[in-house]
């Protein structure tokens, strides 16, 4: 038994870490790599390109700026994707001509600042779509030869059968996120690293209307500022970002606002194959009794004591009630609801009850 042998054997033990654990794909990658004589290796769609994608920490840096820079949607390696969906590994000199090489900006203002020149990819399936292992090659070491990677074409099997797995138990382990956040009365959506839902649970399909829905997979909010907001919360899904927090409010005609939230999801449903990257959890006003002063302040810019006096007027207690319930004087309240007023545009403590006040006190 030869070396190549002894790193197959080592390679199908990380694959069945990896489709149990996400975070392993990385390490999973770094073997792939080192099999072929690689210096670092990257996952990637054949098709449409998300970030997120597992690479090895050596590529880390090309990756972020593959993806932020937009090289991922003007890659003229992707001539190779036919051959390499046929089954082929596929080479630098396969596709391409020395002096496309020499004068492709991909090669001369990416790949070059890494220190990178050559590749060698091959694919496998995972569900309905298909993937690459993307594997680079430091400049000065020269080009892949044909036996190098050679190896390629009989992992990917492997490969596929423990995207697969990975799939499918990320899918599962979604399920139940979304399941359970039903159970709590909470609405739930699930989207990928480009903003896309990849699901939704009963009490989020419950509150859309023509302000909020979802349609052919994309997220459809009709107030503007509300979706420049959302789309600024998806830019940032960047795993090399903490994801956000921050909430959006969704101005509804007749009703009282949705207030969204992005979550981080638990590491079992992050499966690189299913794409699921964030929760976008959904606050209906029109149904709460009294609004979550947590939800308020960042909503609305409030600081914690005006956020409290806000849902106490909110919910129903006069001025003079609400100061007593917080301790506070009347005159520091009446301080407090004048910034409340400015901060959430209603001038008055009527219109603060309609835009976020319980049901009954309309």
């Amino acid at each position: 038994m030869g070396p190549t042998d002894d790193r197959l054997r080592c390679l199908d033990g990380r694959l069945g870490e990896a489709a149990l654990d996400p975070s392993r794909w990385s390490a999973v990658l770094a073997e792939v790599s080192n099999l072929v004589g690689g210096d670092g290796a990257m996952l990637l769609q054949s098709h449409r390109r998300t970030p997120g994608v597992p690479c090895t920490p050596e590529v880390d840096a090309l990756v972020a700026e593959y993806f932020g820079q937009g090289w991922h949607v003007n890659d003229l390696r992707t001539r190779a994707v036919s051959r390499v969906m046929r089954g082929e590994v596929v080479t630098d000199h396969d596709i391409l001509t020395r002096e496309e090489m020499a004068r492709a900006p991909f090669y001369n203002d990416l790949l070059r600042p890494h220190g990178y020149h050559w590749f060698a990819v091959a694919g496998f399936r995972a569900g309905a779509e298909h993937w690459a292992v993307s594997v680079q090659r430091r400049t000065r070491r020269g080009p892949f030869e044909a036996a190098q990677v050679q190896p390629l074409a009989g992992l990917m099997p492997r490969l596929g059968q423990a995207a697969a797995l990975s799939e499918a138990l990320g899918r599962a382990a979604l399920d139940g996120t979304l399941r359970g956040l039903d159970q709590v009365a909470q609405a739930a959506l699930a989207l990928d690293g480009a903003g896309r839902v990849i699901g939704v649970n009963r009490r989020a399909e419950a509150v859309f209307d023509a302000a909020f829905r979802v349609g052919d997979g994309a997220l459809r909010i009709a107030d503007p500022r509300a979706r420049d907001e959302m789309a600024g919360l998806i830019e940032a899904l960047s795993p090399r970002r903490a994801t956000p927090a921050g909430p959006i409010l969704v101005p509804r005609r007749d009703r009282r606002p949705l207030i969204l939230r992005v979550l981080p999801l638990i590491e079992a449903a992050r499966s690189p194959f299913l794409g699921a990257r964030a929760l976008l959890l959904v606050t209906d006003l029109e149904a709460e009794r009294r609004p979550d002063p947590a939800l308020l302040a960042p909503v609305f810019g409030l600081t914690a004591a005006e956020a409290r006096l806000a849902a106490l007027l909110a919910g129903g207690a006069s001025l003079d009630e609400a100061a007593e319930a917080l301790g506070i004087a009347v005159e520091t309240a009446r301080s407090q609801i004048k910034a409340v007023f400015a901060k959430t545009g209603t001038g008055r403590q009527g219109a603060l009850v309609a835009l976020l006040g319980a049901p009954g006190l309309r």
